[in-house]
């Protein structure tokens, strides 16, 4: 009896275990592979499927809203079907490593990558919660589906975009790709049909309109963005000021740093700014996120005073600046300065640094930074004793902090 009763146990054990190695999962939703993406690339190759990859984030609360979704018997059986699936962690070292294998960016999460057996990205989704269960499977399954149609899938929408579509949903689902691509040309090219798209304000204020500001519009001078900055209490009236704040700051950044980047000049930078602030930042924040972008734009057009006149300002205005912060910005004007009318301004910039640190301070590495920029703008204005003492300074401050001296060196062996 004691026999029977061990062999009972013992099938109860390992009975799971042989099914689950016959190729029969313990859930009945999506069976996500282990390993790396690579080894699930290649059993997608193997199997010739194409590989789904669900990149989640830790903590947002739409992937958590998706995770019980996956786990559904109809959407294992579809997916299982048709694709093989891995999922990653949006921070975890494997997907820190798919980012720079593919060269691709998450636009938002949950997002889903397919690819076809060869490693090509041929889709892009991001499953939205709805309001059932039913319509939450429905809504994972379709894009899919979507995945194994090439005339639907974002692979395809070069063509489609080429052709003259224009609707406002593809155009979203366009930017997502363009963003995942890292493609901020494409992006830009798709901000500026969106704006052409959202013409009235019911439009743009609306929950597409909004998104499209929040993460699509890329130029504050498209026509949905300068309504936006103009009517920002209608959007506070019907957002929350958090996530109104935050959109407009991601214009004013995309702007900044996008594909329009350097064709701004320096008074339209200085409106982004006044945006900025507008939308709730500190001044002094503010004016600190756009000093340098106002500076080259003033130097590309050779406006020397318009940038001194800027810094200075800057630095009046500005409590917080540091240190580090002079050596920086010395070494900036050193570099790109488009003529010698700021060389005066060097010494009472030095100055006003080194008067940063309190006296046992001294020794601090941009201390030594500091004499150095100082060394060149006086060499430049052609006082080489003076330039000679300064890099001297510099290179005794880099040996008592330890830093790397050759550069000192070689300047005080130049100005010699």
């Amino acid at each position: 009896m004691l026999v029977i009763r061990l062999l009972i146990i013992i099938l109860a054990i390992f009975l799971p275990f042989r099914a689950q190695s016959q190729g029969h999962p313990a859930r009945a939703g999506v069976q996500f592979r282990s390993g790396t993406f690579q080894s699930a690339l290649a059993l997608a190759k193997t199997m010739n499927k194409p590989l789904l990859v669900e990149v989640y984030l830790t903590g947002c609360p739409h992937c958590e809203a998706l995770a019980p979704v996956l786990a559904e018997k109809a959407v294992g059986d579809y997916l299982n079907a048709h694709f093989v699936s891995w999922q990653v962690e949006a921070n975890a070292v494997e997907s820190v490593a798919l980012q720079k294998e593919q060269s691709i960016a998450y636009p938002e999460f949950p997002l889903f990558l397919f690819f076809d057996p060869a490693g090509k990205l041929i889709h892009v989704g991001t499953p939205a919660e709805q309001p059932t269960r039913s319509a939450f499977i429905e809504e994972v399954i379709s894009i899919g589906r979507v995945a194994l149609e090439p005339s639907r899938r974002t692979e395809g929408y070069v063509a489609r975009f080429a052709a003259g579509e224009r609707d406002l949903s593809f155009l979203i689902q366009y930017g997502k790709y363009a963003k995942t691509r890292r493609d901020n040309a494409l992006l830009h090219t798709i901000s500026d049909a969106i704006g052409h798209q959202l013409l009235s304000p019911e439009q743009i204020q609306s929950p597409p309109g909004f998104y499209c500001l929040q993460r699509l519009i890329d130029d504050v001078d498209n026509p949905a963005a300068v309504y936006f900055f103009q009517h920002l209490s209608a959007f506070t009236m019907s957002y929350p000021v958090k996530d109104v704040k935050e959109a407009g700051e991601s214009i004013v950044f995309r702007s900044l740093y996008g594909v329009k980047s350097d064709q701004y000049p320096a008074q339209k930078i200085s409106q982004m700014r006044a945006y900025m602030v507008a939308l709730g930042v500190p001044t002094q924040e503010a004016a600190s996120r756009t000093l340098l972008k106002e500076l080259d734009a003033y130097l590309r057009t050779k406006n020397m005073q318009g940038a001194l006149l800027r810094f200075n300002d800057y630095r009046r205005e500005n409590s917080s600046i540091g240190l580090a912060d002079y050596a920086y910005l010395m070494h900036y004007f050193n570099e790109k300065a488009t003529d010698d009318t700021y060389l005066s301004e060097m010494p009472v910039w030095a100055s006003a640094g080194l008067k940063t640190l309190p006296a046992e301070q001294q020794n601090a590495p941009q201390v030594a930074d500091i004499y150095y920029e100082l060394a060149v703008a006086y060499h430049k204005m052609g006082q080489n004793a003076n330039a000679l003492n300064q890099a001297r300074q510099g290179l005794n401050i880099a040996q008592k902090a330890k830093l790397n001296t050759q550069r000192f060196v070689d300047q005080v062996a130049a100005y010699q």
